[in-house]
């Protein structure tokens, strides 16, 4: 289990690191895009890792939450257009 910690803890530094390295490359400009990335990274590795949590994970629900309404809100913005 505690293999698993480890390189959940190592990874995603890592791949968070590669994606803003990768978006800001692009050129992308927009806060959402970043923040989209990084909270889907989190949770793909987060379900292939199942890091072990000494509480109950607030965080998820929080990410979720924002993701949800980073979502809408640019769903919103193109059927508005």
């Amino acid at each position: 289990m505690l293999l698993k910690d480890r390189l959940f803890n190592v990874l995603l530094p890592l791949f968070y690191t590669v994606t803003v390295y990768s978006l800001s490359s692009l050129g992308e400009q927009r806060l959402d895009a970043y923040f989209s990335m990084l909270v889907l990274e989190y949770f793909v590795l987060y379900a292939l890792l199942r890091p072990k949590r000494r509480h109950r994970d607030y965080i998820t629900l929080v990410l979720l939450a924002l993701f949800a309404v980073v979502v809408a809100y640019r769903v919103l913005e193109l059927v508005s257009k």
